[in-house]
């Protein structure tokens, strides 16, 4: 969701220098054989002047290594509106970070660099998870970019609430009728929401989106081109939510949730089950004061038997008039801003007592664009400063490698989202709604935008 950028609490060490960056101008090219000059996008403002030194600071250490490679600064941002004048212009960043809903649109409208030779020449391709590839690769399994924050969703609970109603906190639901029977004896036995849900602000329509999949959903055609939200998984899982609603009397009594604001309340206590990422763990301990053995972590809940579930996050994608040059300086950026610290071990081990130092919590299971074998080589050097209970994620992290993972919708995501915040709304607040009735009327509108 591009609202909300993810970031990679599931490597420890992000924070301190695996800065999701990106960059690059588009002036004259320079020689294939001679020195380089890449720029790279997202870099902090002067708002944020220690952010920014960070940033400065990795890029000397990189031009020290690479002396033929010169990295220029630029504060450009993604922006859909933005993005298609930069293109235009000239003007767009040799690398710029864009939301997982937009590279299969990009890579249709030839508006980035097919960077497949150069990741090959460069050499860390094996690094890179393979699902998470696919939201870069098109159907000639040629690359366009490379993911740098990655999350999937699952089902956050409130282990308290689990033991106050009897249900054994070390197993989160796996099925949307186990989730359905829990929440409705955590409503009776706690008077806590059972289970609640976003509905503003898009967060509703994404996370809807999310529940939707795992009813096995498909919100658009293949080219992104055309809306389909009155699909039948769109259709149960709404119907689900209806019911825990209106018959079960199970999700409380506010309906109107915000990003922070559920959160904040799944913290106190007063929510027992929502759909969420793991890495919104440190807002729920850092910020809103949860206690860390309160809070449980489990896979997205089945419907029909197969594990499915949103994908999303940021990749950093190329300027289509990069030359090749620019393409293998800008990946090797890349990896040595974004990547290094997991295949080093003295430099991973360095950067995770860096991030326990500054207080940061370190080791919260989630997906990440690494290589499943990369991954676990990694968390072998770092696993003892680990400082989250990480058996409390067990549900998820046992299948977050093998479950299906869906990107989110191509076509118009923001358009979708805000149409199905205010379906959600209709059937949190009004009885009786014809769901698919109001699915029809969300979809006529997307499909107007995706026509025009």
């Amino acid at each position: 969701m591009k609202s909300r950028r993810i970031p990679l609490a599931s490597l420890a060490g992000a924070a301190v220098l695996g800065l999701a960056l990106t960059g690059c101008g588009a002036g004259s090219a320079p020689e294939e054989t001679g020195p380089v000059t890449i720029s790279i996008g997202d870099v902090p403002g002067a708002d944020q002047p220690e952010l920014r030194t960070l940033v400065e600071d990795q890029v000397a250490a990189f031009e020290k290594k690479n002396p033929d490679i010169k990295i220029e600064l630029s504060e450009s941002k993604w922006d859909a509106t933005g993005f298609q004048a930069m293109v235009a212009g000239g003007t767009m960043p040799t690398m710029l970070g864009v939301p997982f809903t937009e590279p299969a649109t990009l890579m249709r409208n030839g508006q980035i660099a097919d960077i497949t030779d150069a990741l090959d020449s460069v050499g860390f391709a094996g690094t890179l998870n393979p699902s998470v590839m696919q939201v870069v690769t098109d159907r000639e399994k040629h690359v366009y970019g490379v993911p740098l924050d990655v999350y999937s969703v699952g089902l956050a609970y409130n282990r308290a609430l689990f033991t106050a109603a009897g249900l054994d906190p070390d197993k989160g639901p796996k099925t949307w009728d186990d989730v359905r029977d829990y929440a409705k004896r955590i409503a009776d036995k706690t008077g806590a929401a059972g289970y609640a849900t976003y509905s503003i602000e898009h967060v509703g329509g994404w996370m809807t989106t999310a529940g939707a999949y795992s009813f096995g959903a498909t919100l658009s055609d293949e080219d992104g081109s055309k809306a389909t939200l009155d699909d039948a998984g769109m259709v149960g899982y709404l119907d689900l939510v209806n019911d825990m609603r209106w018959k079960d009397k199970s999700m409380g009594s506010r309906f109107l949730y915000g990003f922070n604001d559920l959160i904040q309340d799944f913290a106190a206590g007063k929510v027992g089950m929502f759909l969420s990422v793991s890495q919104h763990f440190p807002a729920a301990v850092q910020q809103f004061g949860m206690k860390p053995a309160d809070y449980g972590f489990t896979a997205m809940p089945e419907h029909d038997g197969t594990q499915r579930t949103l994908l999303g996050g940021a990749v950093e994608v190329f300027n289509p008039r990069a030359t090749p040059a620019q393409i293998k300086a800008g990946l090797k950026w890349v990896e040595f801003n974004n990547f290094r610290q997991y295949t080093d071990k003295d430099l991973a081990i360095e950067t995770v007592k860096k991030n326990v130092d500054a207080g940061s919590l370190i080791g919260v299971p989630g997906l990440s664009p690494l290589d499943p074998a990369v991954r676990t080589k990694y968390e072998s050097w770092v696993k003892e400063y680990y400082n989250v209970p990480v058996d409390q994620f067990r549900g998820y992290s046992e299948v977050m490698d093998d479950q299906e993972l869906v990107p989110e919708p191509t076509g118009q995501p923001q358009q979708v989202y805000g149409e199905l915040d205010t379906v959600l709304q209709k059937v949190l607040n009004e009885p009786d709604q014809d769901i698919r009735a109001l699915l029809q009327a969300a979809q006529k509108s997307v499909n107007a935008k995706l026509s025009r």
